[in-house]
């Protein structure tokens, strides 16, 4: 009913995102290029970590793989979390109904992120890691992800409202976010006393899924693949009703 206005309300916004900037639409491309060749980087050249039976080939697409779903976490998060915030007429709008105002967010954030997903996959194409199992995991992994996200910022969109402390930690948690998955490790380089901090980390579970296909060539281990399908829905279906619960009772904090 409302897929023509979310589709257009994501295009404006990904129009003005790059509005007055000397390259445009280009810094959809630049900006997470930038990033994985950063990253990349610093854990192969510089820190020159290695992987058990992994070549630096492969371990810069395994870095890389991870990295797209931070990317697609700090975007989603960071613009998500004050969709709301001093706009008390957002919560009233009956023209574009305020339960979408976090789905067109992290919509809109998708630009960044599938440019790091697409490079990634050419990389991983042209090294000879990725399989044709990919094909299946990326798409199914994305969708999940971004109704994990979905869910997540209908749920910090209303509470920053009352916590403004929030916005002001958004980096912080994303330096958490990023620091505590496995995006440039695997689960057996970390000890075993801190091995479940991984494990309680819900981004780990979409970068396994991300990484077995494109980085090893394989399927990602069962667990993940169910920590997917938990998160991606129980995220959603909790977001999505808490919002329009508690919305009204949010109002007079906008």
């Amino acid at each position: 009913m409302y897929g023509g206005r979310l589709v257009h309300a994501v295009r404006h916004d990904v129009q003005q995102r790059y509005a007055g900037s000397y390259f445009g639409t280009a810094w959809a491309f630049l900006y997470p290029l930038s990033l994985l060749v950063f990253y990349a980087t610093i854990y192969v050249v510089i820190f020159k970590v290695r992987v058990p039976n992994i070549d630096p080939a492969t371990y810069t697409i395994l870095v890389m793989s991870g990295l797209t779903a931070i990317i697609m976490f700090s975007e989603s998060l960071s613009s998500g979390m004050s969709i709301i915030s001093g706009q008390r007429s957002l919560l009233m709008n009956t023209v574009f109904p305020a339960e979408l105002l976090p789905p067109r967010s992290v919509l809109a954030s998708q630009v960044p992120a599938l440019s790091a997903l697409i490079l990634t996959w050419i990389a991983a194409v042209f090294v000879g890691s990725a399989s044709w199992i990919s094909l299946v995991m990326i798409p199914f992994t994305w969708i999940l992800l971004i109704m994990f996200l979905m869910g997540l910022v209908w749920i910090t969109s209303l509470l920053a409202l009352v916590v403004r402390d929030l916005q002001q930690a958004v980096g912080i948690i994303n330096m958490a976010a990023m620091v505590l998955s496995p995006m440039a490790y695997t689960p057996e380089m970390v000890p075993p006393a801190l091995k479940f901090l991984v494990y309680c980390n819900p981004l780990s579970y979409f970068i396994f899924c991300l990484q077995a296909p494109l980085a090893l060539g394989d399927w990602p281990p069962l667990y993940a693949v169910l920590g997917c399908l938990f998160l991606g829905f129980a995220s959603f279906g909790i977001g999505l009703a808490f919002f329009k619960r508690a919305r009204f009772a949010f109002v007079d904090f906008a």
